[in-house]
């Protein structure tokens, strides 16, 4: 209002249609900031640049604004129609991908529309500071601006995931960035596999050699879509019980379906043409369906040349006995069926190659990684990624990695560093650093400490962090 001259409300014309645009989705809060401005300065103008919109819709020149401030939406859903074309314009950075998600790319497309100079003040999530998800974007901030963190313990009672504010001035590539004040320069950060902007001196040194990903591959595993059809729970003396019967059928392409089946219930012009044609043609797709077995369920015994252990996640360290069995007869055609007729995000078998691999398992959702030992014959679940073993890899890897998963150095660096969320991806693991600095007859002495344990837990040996054992991994794996 100070830039202006001239009554209350002809500066504030000025200031609403020359200085400051505002965009805001919701019409009830667009209507609230209008009427705060009203009974504060008696009238809005009626040609001011705030808008009631989707930010994604309005369009503003490339480093038109000198200052721009917004809290916007975590986790937000994208409109359909447009939801495509923000990818590719957002989508990358230099080669590095950025999520597809709203405050991700409210934030690139701010990036895009600030002023050389110019100033980005957000609220945003903190998973923002270590997700692999978000490193695109933390590059993208990091090669255009300098930036500053501000963790907040308190943001509101809307929600409880942390928040912090993110301040970055577009002045060109940063060396650094602070967080809470205490500065991280960018060759820690580039020494993490995911540009981890939560790497600290403490946690350095252990980024210097190898990672987990020279020795392993680590994959997630398969959705099945509706385990109850085919996932039975193993019951006192190894046994499952079977309530459906499963009949192989014939089924009609048609349009209609085709659509429901597709993502964002859009096909190509290409697959629609095609579909059409096979509609009129009467062509047909093999399907499966389930049938509840009139007499109840049988009881079948395990082990079954019709199952195979299913790796549903568990808590608990080195090995723990399978809690499920999956119908699996003919190599699971009847679950691939199912899935292959079930909308388009269940096509795919994530981890097929690796199934009845030998090789580590942990849970998916856990505030600790919980490594455990997976032995060979399972079909593997989307809730427990797991890890192999590389072609060439010697078998002791097996062991002085799950060793090492297994203490809680592994956890305080996967977690503070890799990925400070409850999510445990199979990619996180890959990028914990191996324990390079263990070699030698200490390694042979942890390697058969772990193998031993492994062998206990085999013939009925529950291990925890309470047990003598993995705490012992605690030395065995310390940096000296």
């Amino acid at each position: 209002m100070k830039l202006h001259s001239g009554s209350k409300s002809e500066r504030l014309r000025k200031v609403l249609t020359q200085n400051v645009f505002g965009v805001e989705m919701d019409p009830e809060l667009f209507a609230c900031a209008q009427q705060r401005i009203v009974e504060e300065f008696g009238v809005i103008p009626p040609d001011s640049n705030l808008v009631n919109a989707d930010f994604f819709r309005v369009e503003y020149l490339n480093g038109f604004f000198d200052a721009i401030v917004g809290n916007p939406p975590f986790g937000g859903t994208f409109d359909p129609d447009i939801e495509d074309s923000l990818d590719r314009r957002f989508g990358r950075w230099n080669g590095h991908k950025l999520k597809k998600e709203t405050y991700s790319f409210f934030i690139a497309k701010s990036l895009d529309v600030l002023s050389e100079g110019g100033s980005l003040s957000f609220i945003a999530s903190d998973t923002f500071l270590t997700i692999k998800t978000m490193s695109g974007l933390r590059q993208k901030l990091l090669d255009l601006c300098s930036v500053a963190i501000e963790n907040l313990p308190v943001f509101s009672e809307e929600t409880t995931q942390p928040t912090l504010v993110l301040r970055a001035s577009k002045t060109g590539q940063g060396s650094h960035i602070d967080v809470d004040g205490v500065r991280i320069d960018r060759a820690a950060i580039e020494s993490t596999g995911n540009f981890s902007w939560r790497i600290d001196s403490k946690f350095e040194k252990y980024f210097t050699g190898s990672t987990l990903s020279d020795f392993m591959v680590a994959s997630s595993g398969m959705t099945v879509g509706k385990n109850e059809l085919f996932v039975r729970e193993i019951r006192a003396g190894n046994k499952v019980l079977e309530p459906f019967d499963f009949e192989f059928f014939d089924d009609p392409i048609t349009v209609k379906r085709e659509i429901e089946r597709a993502r964002l219930n859009k096909l190509s012009p290409k697959t629609l043409e095609k579909v059409c044609a096979d509609e009129k043609a009467s062509k047909t797709r093999r399907n499966v369906r389930i049938l509840r077995r009139a007499d109840g369920p049988s009881e079948v015994d395990l082990p079954h040349p019709d199952y195979r252990f299913y790796n549903k996640a568990q808590s608990g360290l080195i090995f723990r006995p399978p809690t499920h069995a999956i119908y699996w007869k003919d190599d699971g055609d009847a679950v691939l069926t199912f899935k292959r007729n079930g909308n388009w995000y269940l096509h795919g078998v994530g981890g097929r190659p690796f199934f009845g691999r030998e090789g580590l398992t942990w849970q998916l959702v856990s505030s600790r990684l919980n490594m455990r030992y997976l032995p060979p014959g399972f079909i593997l679940d989307s809730g427990a990624p797991c890890a192999f073993l590389r072609d060439g890899v010697s078998e002791d890897e097996l062991y002085f990695i799950l060793g090492w998963t297994c203490t809680d150095l592994a956890s305080s660096i996967l977690k503070e560093v890799i990925n400070h969320t409850r999510n445990i991806q199979s990619k996180d693991v890959e990028r914990l650093p191996y324990p390079f600095w263990i070699e030698g007859p200490a390694k042979s002495s942890a390697t058969d400490a772990v193998r031993t344990m492994v062998k206990l837990g085999l013939e009925g040996r529950f291990f925890d962090r309470t047990s003598p054992e993995v705490r012992a991994l605690e030395d065995l794996y310390a940096w000296k």
